[in-house]
């Protein structure tokens, strides 16, 4: 898996959780863990960006 797949697989999956936080049926346990996940896939997205551009693959 290159790059680019492995970064649009990523934000394809932080959308899908973003999409969900507009869900009203959502209680705030739910939604803060909706959070959480996405907070984790930025995070993960920022290291594959590190790790990309580390290796001078620019």
């Amino acid at each position: 898996m290159d790059y680019q797949e492995v970064k649009s697989k990523l934000e394809a999956l932080k959308k899908e959780l973003m999409k969900k936080m507009e869900d009203p049926s959502y209680t705030k346990e739910e939604i803060d863990s909706i959070q959480k996940s996405i907070d984790n896939y930025e995070y993960i997205i920022e290291l594959t960006d590190m790790n990309h551009y580390e290796r001078g693959a620019r």
